[in-house]
């Protein structure tokens, strides 16, 4: 495995407070913007005004969320003008809210793009396991949060290995 990896994309979520950000993840060059959870998962004004924002300088417009079944239907429901979610997605079910209602709800959802959060339960599930599991569903892309060099070589090893078979 490659220690350096040259094609990666820049994403980045905005700040849920008064200034959202949007300025410096352009900057950064950010290719998606995700609507932060706390925002999305409210489903009001901001949340439309962002998503605005968002696609008015020609960036992917994305939405994380911590409550992702009912803010997907929502966005499905209402036509939001959102290309990806970031979604909280692995084999224990952990933070995904009903597992299986979510599972069903992506799997069958091809209009959108899925990349999947906290994919190792915060350390609990092993990456190999992760990655087989998340490689069975409709999600294009991972999100890990990693703190040692151990866990970032074996996790990308992992995620690379079974992601690239879809």
């Amino acid at each position: 495995m490659a220690d350096r990896h040259d094609d990666y994309v820049i994403t980045g979520s905005t700040y849920p407070g008064k200034n959202s950000r949007i300025g410096d993840l352009i900057e950064a060059e950010a290719k998606i913007i995700f609507v932060h959870g706390m925002i999305s998962d409210d489903k009001g004004k901001d949340l439309l005004k962002l998503i605005e924002l968002i696609s008015s300088n020609d960036v992917i417009t994305g939405i994380a969320t911590h409550d992702p079944v009912y803010t997907i239907r929502y966005c499905i429901e209402n036509s939001i003008n959102v290309k990806a979610f970031l979604i909280p997605f692995n084999i224990n079910g952990d933070f995904m809210g009903n597992a299986k209602e979510l599972e069903d709800l992506i799997d069958n959802t091809v209009s959108y793009s899925f990349i999947a959060m906290k994919t190792l339960a915060a350390g609990i599930i092993q990456p190999e396991i992760a990655y087989q599991y998340i490689s069975n569903h409709n999600i294009c892309a991972v999100s890990i949060g990693m703190v040692t060099t151990h866990q970032a070589k074996e996790s990308t090893k992992f995620a690379l290995e079974f992601l690239n078979k879809k």
